[in-house]
């Protein structure tokens, strides 16, 4: 087999969900002789440390995305001058890319580049790096940006939507992602599902009795796993355990996670409960967590795919998550967990998974089986490397 040569765009470097998801598809990809990847990274971080370890070529290009949110306030004119702002910012990143796009394109072209696969909604530099190549675009749409972030794009969505439908092919993690794009990107027909993996095959059936009957600390433990951010539902969740610990003194909460937590520690705090609330910050690697758990909470709003769930169902965890995003389609209500759209829902479904045991390990179950053969390693990593074998042989 004569490796695909990929070059590859990822926008940070920390090991959040789109990164995490994107090395172990570099790592597989890579040891069964498939791909020679090459990685373009705006920034240094972990991302870099682990491409090392397994081998995998790579370089530092300081790009920055094209989607960011704006926040505007005050009356007519603030606003007018607000946008103003806005646009002038857009165009400095558009100056700031234009610099750095020989230099994507120079490692690309030393690379033998046959592909550029492109790591995010959020890089708008794909689609050129491609052109100026002279090959294929393939962008791997991880977001639902606009619902879940609530970004803008630079340029605005007529210049999103020009560059999806020009890319050979849109890998959408989710139909919830490929229900999101065909809203306003009309007649695009290069969109195929690629759900992330999120465990190997042999991982899963390791965690084997261990996964469907976690042996738990003292206590009833709720998790809840993501970046800290106001779409991911922290708050939601605190408030809701709050209710559930009066009832229930057993139960401690988990919040793991990176980024800033000073405003949810305050919340912690007025509510009494810094004795069983605890922040472990990022966590490398979430199983090892997961088998200390009794459920996991997803409380994320408009998620495009939820990494987490499906490493909680690997694990045997029901999940509760929020009735929105992606989380629909991974959790079958009342099977493998419960959907929930208000809070007070949300205090019910962890009120009776705390009061049932044999519901949760049943629910468990069920989300465990779901995983092989959908959301493995081994099946993400067939998919795309169908798409690959599409594009580049069509």
């Amino acid at each position: 087999m004569i490796p695909r040569r990929i070059l590859y765009l990822t926008h940070y470097a920390e090991l959040y969900g789109a990164n995490r998801s994107l090395l172990d598809l570099l790592v597989a990809a890579k040891n069964t002789g498939a791909v020679e990847p090459f990685v373009v990274l705006a920034a240094d971080g972990p991302l870099c440390a682990e491409l090392e370890r397994a081998d995998i070529a790579h370089a530092v290009v300081p790009f920055v995305p094209w989607m960011h949110k704006r926040v505007y306030s005050g009356g007519a004119h603030h606003r007018l001058v607000q946008r103003m702002r806005f646009r002038r910012q857009a165009r400095e990143r558009d100056r700031v890319n234009n610099g750095l796009l020989p230099a994507i394109v120079d490692l690309g072209r030393k690379h033998g580049a046959q592909a550029i696969h492109t790591n995010s909604a959020v890089i708008g530099l794909g689609g050129p790096v491609a052109r100026a190549l002279g090959v294929p675009h393939i962008w791997h749409i991880r977001e639902l940006p606009f619902l879940h972030y609530g970004f803008s794009v630079d340029g605005g969505m007529r210049r999103y939507a020009r560059e999806l439908r020009q890319a050979q092919a849109v890998l959408a993690i989710s139909q919830a992602v490929v229900d999101d794009m065909r809203a306003f990107t009309r007649g695009i027909g290069n969109v195929h599902l690629v759900p992330d993996g999120v465990i190997t095959t042999a991982r899963w059936q390791l965690l084997g009795g261990k996964a469907v009957a976690p042996t738990p600390e003292a206590g009833f433990h709720f998790l809840l796993a993501a970046l800290f951010h106001a779409s991911k539902g922290q708050a939601e969740a605190v408030e809701a355990f709050a209710e559930v610990y009066r009832m229930h003194p057993q139960v401690r909460l988990c919040l793991a996670g990176g980024g800033r937590s000073d405003d949810l520690r305050a919340l912690v705090r007025r509510l009494g409960l810094e004795a069983v609330v605890r922040f472990p910050g990022f966590v490398d690697d979430i199983i090892p967590l997961m088998t200390r758990s009794h459920v996991l909470l997803q409380c994320s709003r408009h998620e495009a795919l939820g990494r987490v769930t499906l490493e909680a169902m690997a694990c045997g965890l029901p999940v509760i998550g929020h009735a929105s995003g992606a989380t629909p389609e991974l959790m079958e209500d009342e099977v493998t967990g419960s959907l929930y759209d208000r809070p007070e829902r949300l205090v019910q479904h962890m009120v009776r998974l705390v009061q049932d045991e044999p519901l949760r390990v049943r629910m468990g179950e069920a989300g465990r089986a779901r995983i092989p053969g959908h959301y493995t390693v081994e099946a993400m990593l067939e998919r795309t490397l169908a798409r690959y074998e599409s594009v580049l042989n069509g």
